[in-house]
């Protein structure tokens, strides 16, 4: 999966927890919690829908790989299978 998808992905999830923000207006490299009003129940509810739309496990301690668009994006990149 090439990351421009996982980021388009990633992108509905995040206005699936959290529906007043806009796709256009996150800033990829920006934490969500500096960006929005994205409190630790908006974001342990996005990485129970990332490790779930991507079935991967994400354990607690990297959640804060999960804080922006473009962490989030590499984090999941790196948990798939690579294909060859």
């Amino acid at each position: 999966m090439e990351l421009n998808e996982i980021r388009g992905k990633l992108l509905t999830l995040l206005t699936n927890v959290a529906p007043d923000i806009e796709p256009q207006a996150v800033e990829p490299d920006r934490d969500f919690r500096d960006q929005f009003d994205f409190d630790s129940m908006d974001a342990l509810h996005f990485a129970a829908a990332v490790s779930e739309a991507f079935g991967i496990e994400i354990a607690e301690t990297d959640y804060p790989k999960l804080s922006s668009l473009r962490g989030a994006g590499e984090f999941v990149r790196s948990r798939l299978p690579q294909k060859p």
